[in-house]
C-alpha cells in the first residue's frame, strides 16, 4: 500500500539554515527503531523549501519487528515524525505545509511550533488504519502482505497468477 506523508516549508530556506534544520532532524530522528514510519528526512528541492517525506509502515515485516524489538527502542511513529516536525519549526522559526499522496492539497500546517488539528487527526486515522491492518493479518495467520483468503489475488481475480503485485483492499468511496 503506498502512502507517503509530506512536510515543505512555507518559504525558501537559506542553505546554511537548510544544512542546521536537516541537522537537527537528524539528531532528533535518533534513538528510535523507525519500524512504524520513515524518519523525518528532506529530499533535493530547487526553490529553496526545505521537502521531504516519510511514509507509515502499516504492516511491519515480522524479521523487521523482530530486529526492530532486539533494538530496545522506542518506536518511530507518525505522532513522533509530527513531534519532531514541531520542534522543528519552534527551534528554527520555520513553518511546514502537511499532506499525503490521498491530499489534493494541504491537510494543514504546523505554524509556530503547533500542529493544526486536522493534520493530527488524518495521520491518527492512519495510524488506526495501521492497527486494522496488522490486526487483520496476526487473524488470518497470514505473512507479511498475506490477507484472508476472502481479500486474496485468487479469489479476486480467478487466480491470475502472473500478476505479482500486492494484496488490494476493496474500499468503498466516503459515502457509499
Amino acid at each position: 500500500m503506498g502512502f507517503a506523508v509530506y512536510y515543505r516549508s512555507t518559504r525558501p530556506v537559506a542553505p546554511t539554515e537548510s544544512e542546521a534544520i536537516r541537522e537537527a532532524a537528524s539528531a532528533a530522528n535518533e534513538g528510535r527503531t523507525w519500524l512504524s514510519c520513515e524518519p523525518v528526512h528532506f529530499f533535493p528541492d530547487d526553490d529553496r523549501h526545505l521537502m521531504g517525506g516519510s511514509k507509515p509502515n502499516f504492516v511491519p515485516h515480522p524479521d523487521d519487528a523482530a530486529a526492530a524489538a532486539r533494538e530496545v527502542l522506542p518506536d518511530g511513529t507518525t505522532r513522533d515524525l509530527l513531534d519532531i516536525l514541531c520542534q522543528l519549526s519552534r527551534d528554527h522559526r520555520i513553518d511546514w505545509k502537511i499532506s499525503h499522496d490521498y491530499s489534493e492539497r494541504p491537510i494543514g500546517y504546523i505554524r509556530g511550533g503547533v500542529c493544526d488539528g486536522d493534520v493530527l487527526a488524518q495521520l491518527e486515522a492512519f495510524a488506526d488504519l495501521g492497527d486494522l491492518l496488522g490486526d487483520l493479518v496476526a487473524d488470518s495467520g497470514g505473512g507479511p502482505g498475506g490477507f484472508p483468503a476472502s481479500a486474496s489475488r485468487d479469489s479476486k481475480r480467478g487466480g491470475d497468477e502472473d500478476d505479482e503485485g500486492p494484496s488490494i483492499l476493496p474500499f468503498r468511496p466516503k459515502g457509499k
